[in-house]
C-alpha cells in the first residue's frame, strides 16, 4: 500500500507531513514555500510512494466557505494536474491551533498541522474517529 501525503496549504509556507506505507502512523515531513511546492512535489510523490494526497480544507467553524476555502479548492484542481494520485480534501479546523499549543514553536506549525490533519484522517479511516 502507499503512503498518504498530507498538506497544509498557506500562501507563504505549505507543510508536509507523510503517512508510513500501512497508514497507522503520521509523521511531520517538511515546510515549503509555493516555488519550492512546485519545484519538488512531482519527485516527492515518486519517492516516497504517494498514492493519496490529503488536503486540509479550512472551513468556518460552523461549516461555511471562507476567502480561504476558495483558495484551497483552487489549489487542489492545480494539485490534481500535476499529482496525477487523487486529492482529497479534509476538514481542517482548529489543526492551526492545535499546532501551536502542542509545538509552541512557529517554525514547524505548518508541517505539525499537516501531520495533525493526516493523523485525523487515519483515524477516520481506520474507524477510530
Amino acid at each position: 500500500m502507499g503512503r498518504i501525503l498530507a498538506i497544509d496549504y498557506g500562501e507563504k509556507r505549505i507543510g508536509l507531513a507523510i503517512s508510513d506505507e500501512e497508514r497507522k502512523f503520521s509523521f511531520e515531513l517538511d515546510i515549503w514555500s509555493p516555488h519550492e511546492f512546485s519545484e519538488n512535489i512531482k519527485a516527492l510523490l515518486a519517492e516516497r510512494n504517494i498514492e493519496k494526497i490529503v488536503l486540509g480544507h479550512p472551513l468556518g467553524m460552523s461549516g461555511q466557505k471562507t476567502a480561504k476555502t476558495d483558495e484551497v479548492e483552487k489549489f487542489k484542481k492545480e494539485l490534481e494536474k500535476i499529482a496525477q494520485v487523487p486529492v482529497e480534501l479534509f476538514d481542517e479546523r482548529l489543526t492551526s491551533k492545535m499546532a501551536g499549543k502542542i509545538s509552541g514553536d512557529q517554525k514547524n506549525i505548518d508541517s505539525l498541522a499537516a501531520q495533525i490533519i493526516l493523523e485525523n484522517y487515519i483515524n477516520k479511516s481506520n474507524g477510530n474517529a
